[in-house]
């Protein structure tokens, strides 16, 4: 549950324990006790952002302000003191990256958590 609440963190979202429960029971879709990254990745994109939390996220990791996150500065949010693989960080960039120059726009970012 920890690790669930982080990541929600880490996408800009400050959730209590007993939503963090909640979005474990939503987005767990096979049923195995554990939330794996396609699971994370479908339900965070039905949240909405009423807030502008996602605008001070991506400004947050976009650690040198060109208004782009690469490659290394998503590795560094997905590290957080844990390996990331070159094959973790590529499939996440496939997914988001929507127009392929290795960087992720705030459109592309916004996009992760606003499609339906």
């Amino acid at each position: 549950m920890r690790e669930c609440k982080r990541l929600l963190q880490y996408v800009g979202l400050n959730p209590t324990d007993d939503e963090v429960q909640k979005f474990m029971k939503d987005a767990d879709k096979n049923k195995d006790d554990e939330v794996h990254f396609e699971e994370f990745y479908e339900y965070v994109k039905t949240l909405p952002d009423p807030t502008g939390e996602l605008r001070v996220a991506f400004d947050k990791y976009d650690r040198n302000g060109d208004g782009f996150i690469d490659k290394e500065e998503l590795r560094a949010i997905l590290q957080n003191g844990k390996d990331c693989s070159q094959d973790e960080l590529e499939s996440l960039f496939k997914l988001v990256d929507d127009n392929g120059d290795g960087k992720i726009e705030y459109e592309e970012f916004i996009r992760i958590f606003t499609q339906t």
